[in-house]
């Protein structure tokens, strides 16, 4: 299991959400603003099954929009990252470092390729939003 990243607030409303902190494997950006003040970053997650629907695509459960706030940026890599990604991972700093240093990293691993990957460095975070993505058999992966 995935550590929770504790350190951002309204965490608990994603692992309500979830059942656990997920990986946002193949995750679609939806929004990516960056401003001195902060990184927004809005995802789309779900949980794939391991059944297959009548039409071959893999059944996903639990698919919700997240938005997350990043503030306090210190180090920010994000000149080749596009809005229009789909993230391999989203990785957060073990709860040990946020707490020696007061800060976090963020990783956002990129599916498209390694030139389009960022990170960033912040001291605080928080889940704006999480809430029921509608189903797309569109986006849904074969099997």
């Amino acid at each position: 299991m995935r550590e929770v990243p504790n350190y951002i607030s309204g965490h608990e409303r994603v692992v309500e959400a979830y059942g656990y902190w997920p990986s946002f494997h193949d995750s679609p950006v939806l929004a990516f603003t960056r401003t001195p003040e902060y990184i927004e970053l809005h995802v789309e997650a779900w949980e794939m099954t391991r059944q297959v629907d009548s039409r071959g695509y893999i059944v996903l459960t639990k698919k919700h929009e997240i938005g997350f706030r990043f503030s306090g940026i210190a180090t920010a890599e994000l000149d080749d990252f596009i809005q229009d990604n789909i993230l391999f991972e989203l990785a957060f700093s073990p709860i040990a470092h946020q707490q020696t240093t007061g800060q976090f990293h963020v990783v956002l691993d990129s599916a498209m390729g390694s030139d389009m990957c960022g990170q960033f460095t912040a001291t605080s975070g928080e889940v704006l939003y999480i809430r029921p993505s509608p189903m797309k058999p569109t986006t849904e992966t074969t099997a």
